[in-house]
């Protein structure tokens, strides 16, 4: 006999769970910058410049949200798109921060948010699977 929470996971399946992941990560952020203390550290003020930390927040909590939302659903690719397309952008903005002299350490959340999105992409199936390999073949030197 099988328990409900193992009937939900068996549901929810890996992507639902990552969608869980990213879910939390992204109420947390959007918690982290409305509650950002002032004054503003130079990457919260650089991008309160282009729009106000509110407007973000409202962003981040939008896209836990349709996380949550699509981790118990079976098309959940809008979902990652939503994922994958904030933290690029968040990823890109710090970017151009640093650039432009207005973030001094902005590579860092370049990277960071950049290999999150790669990472997202990855999980929701980005890169198709390799080709099966046939029964017992295994690999081997050739010469060409």
């Amino acid at each position: 006999m099988t328990t409900a929470a193992g009937r939900l996971a068996s549901r929810i399946g890996r992507r639902g769970a990552a969608l869980l992941f990213f879910f939390l990560l992204d109420v947390v952020y959007c918690v982290g910058l409305v509650s950002t203390p002032t004054p503003l550290v130079p990457f919260y003020a650089w991008m309160a410049e282009i729009m106000p930390l509110g407007v973000w927040a409202a962003c981040w909590g939008a896209v836990g949200v349709i996380c949550l939302w699509y981790a118990f659903r079976i098309h959940d690719t809008t979902a990652f798109m939503f994922a994958v397309g904030l933290k690029v952008g968040w990823g890109l903005l710090s970017m151009f921060g640093w650039l432009a002299g207005a973030v001094e350490r902005g590579w860092i959340n370049t990277v960071i948010w950049l290999a999150f999105a790669c990472f997202v992409y990855l999980i929701a199936g980005g890169i198709p699977a390799a080709p099966p390999r046939e029964a017992g073949r295994r690999w081997a030197w050739t010469r060409s």
